[in-house]
């Protein structure tokens, strides 16, 4: 059965979670005010090693996702004002939000100027123990209303994952509960993103559950309701459900459900063409299956021009977004992986030509994404 789509009387899907967090105060104060989010960074995510088998042929159409939908969202109409509930769920539709990595020519001010638009997500990547949270710019894009994403990658060694569960890195895990509580924002927050990539070299997949459980244990305490949680698989090769269920640290303490869907073409030599739903179907599918009910984020997609098909690109961008409101209504929240890859061939920032200009810009305007 496909999932029903956007409605437009529903009731909020985050309504049974919310209970068991207080609602701040100024988080009534409507669309104003967003707030952070964190996700954590150990290993490259574009690691040419872990992308698809080549091919050079042109991909069947996927099957849409069979999941039924446990949760109706709300179409939102261009006069609907938006706000986020206590786990920064949107009221209606999906978030739109991008990557800052500082990377040259690549920043948050660039992309938001060319797409006309704030940004209502932004993912901040740190690595090691010693990284601040909320730095004096982190801090000022969260008080201009964006919702920060941090991935936090504490350890980036071999049997990390043993370690930080083992308590000694809780001295890094303190503090940066300790931040982002002094912040006064809600914030997005996820340790070692894309873990199944990292089995055995970080540890094992009960290793990372034992790892982001100990790590809630100590922050939760510190940062309570300001830390929403998140786990990160890379899921666009989504091959096991055994293995992202089996590394799932639990409903008590996750959240947010992400994974990562790309289009691979023209990475080294990855001939491919995938379309989003290809490459997002089967995850969304275990997802809404054996976690309903729980929010989904598309932590990161992009893809690359077909130097043979200009508008190309454009087409994916347009046709995830229809994809997104007709077919995946459980994902809250989308965020392109804005990134030059100068090292495998992935030209992913979203504005590489002009056609993919217009389309990410005819997203961004659209209601459903905050338009």
């Amino acid at each position: 059965m496909t999932p029903t789509p956007p409605a437009d009387d529903v009731v909020d899907p985050a309504a049974e979670a919310t209970l068991r967090r207080s609602v701040p105060l100024w988080l009534l104060l409507g669309v104003g005010v967003l707030l952070g989010a964190v996700s954590i960074w150990l290993w490259p995510d574009d690691d040419p090693a872990a992308a698809p088998a080549s091919s050079t042929t042109e991909a069947p159409s996927p099957v849409a996702p069979t999941a039924p939908s446990t949760t109706i969202i709300r179409s939102c109409g261009p006069d609907v004002e938006r706000s986020a509930d206590a786990l920064l769920v949107p009221s209606c539709g999906a978030w739109l939000g991008t990557t800052d990595r500082r990377v040259a020519g690549l920043d948050l001010a660039l992309q938001e100027e060319r797409l006309g638009r704030d940004f209502q997500m932004v993912r901040l990547y740190k690595v090691g123990r010693d990284e601040p949270f909320f730095t004096a710019e982190e801090t000022r894009l969260a008080d201009e209303g964006r919702i920060l994403v941090y991935s936090w990658k504490v350890l980036n060694q071999p049997g990390a994952w043993v370690r930080v569960a083992g308590g000694e890195f809780d001295d890094a895990l303190e503090n940066a509960a300790r931040q982002i509580a002094g912040s006064g924002h809600t914030v997005l927050f996820s340790l070692h993103h894309e873990p199944e990539d990292n089995v055995p070299a970080a540890g094992s997949n009960a290793d990372y559950v034992a790892m982001m459980r100990h790590a809630h244990e100590v922050m939760e305490p510190i940062a309570g309701s300001q830390l929403v949680w998140f786990i990160n698989y890379r899921g666009h090769s989504f091959g096991s459900y055994e293995q992202v269920e089996a590394m799932y640290p639990g409903d008590d303490v996750i959240d947010w459900i992400s994974w990562n869907p790309y289009n691979w073409f023209g990475c080294q030599d990855l001939a491919e063409w995938k379309s989003f739903e290809e490459q997002a179907a089967r995850f969304y599918q275990w997802a809404t299956t054996e976690h309903p009910g729980k929010p989904l984020m598309i932590g990161e997609t992009a893809t690359n021009e077909d130097p043979a098909d200009p508008d190309r690109k454009a087409r994916w961008i347009a046709d995830m977004g229809a994809a997104l409101q007709d077919r995946y209504p459980e994902v809250r929240a989308v965020l392109w992986f804005h990134q030059s890859g100068a090292t495998n061939f992935c030209e992913r920032r979203w504005d590489t030509s002009p056609q993919s200009v217009d389309a990410m810009v005819a997203l961004a305007g659209d209601p459903y994404f905050g338009g």
